[in-house]
């Protein structure tokens, strides 16, 4: 069977071109060291609110070129995949160490932001609120379901590649870890009651948290010592 030929678009014979042409791509070589990351929000100000029919015609595009973006990215790593080590390190540490951390610490506060109007929304009550979180939770624990159903097909095999990986845990910093964790479980679960007599719902939440870091602590530990 033949293998699919690679799609040209536009794009792509526009880029030969323009590295055909020496005066073209010297154009572009000017342009991309003279890139300053204050321009892009007038950039992205123009793009959505300078022409209606333009702000239009994005949005209908959006999931296009978000699919477009990805393939440019997988198609990106896929490259650097065949890259020498040394050259692939020195290549990315260069650009690790130009991306401006201040302007990755503001993606949190503004897609987070994003992210509670999108699955809450603004001016809900608490009930809705909460309806809207447990919806959100609910369908990616369905996703979840979904990916470790493929878990059950060769169990075995995945246990014992696992059980030799633990092997080779620093056992000694996840024992410090889990026994941090566990002990704000506890402080968590010697709060204040909600309601007099029996646990509530939070306090038998925490104490089987307890009770699950205990149970790995001790599998790993009997998996140490075969």
């Amino acid at each position: 069977m033949d293998e699919m030929k690679p799609v040209q678009g536009l794009s792509e014979r526009l880029m030969r071109e323009v590295i055909a042409t020496p005066a073209l791509k010297e154009i572009v070589l000017m342009r991309m060291k003279d890139i300053k990351p204050e321009t892009a929000p007038g950039v992205v100000r123009t793009l959505l609110w300078g022409d209606p029919g333009i702000s239009m015609s994005l949005f209908g595009a959006l999931p296009d070129a978000v699919n477009w973006l990805l393939e440019l990215l997988l198609e990106l790593g896929r490259q650097l995949n065949g890259l020498p080590e040394p050259l692939l390190k020195d290549i990315l540490g260069q650009v690790g160490g130009g991306i401006d951390p201040e302007r990755l610490k503001q993606f949190p506060a503004v897609y987070g932001q994003l992210a509670r109007r999108l699955l809450i929304g603004e001016g809900k009550t608490p009930e809705e609120a909460r309806d809207a979180v447990i919806t959100a939770l609910n369908t990616a624990l369905s996703g979840l379901d979904n990916l470790t159903v493929k878990l059950e097909d060769n169990r075995a095999d995945i246990a014992r590649s696992l059980a030799l990986g633990v092997k080779e845990l620093d056992t000694a910093t996840l024992a410090r870890s889990l026994r941090r964790v566990g002990q704000l479980v506890l402080a968590v679960a010697r709060q204040p009651k909600e309601k007099k007599g029996g646990k509530t719902p939070k306090t038998a939440a925490a104490v089987g948290g307890v009770a699950a870091v205990l149970a790995l602590f001790v599998l790993i530990k009997k998996i140490r010592s075969r």
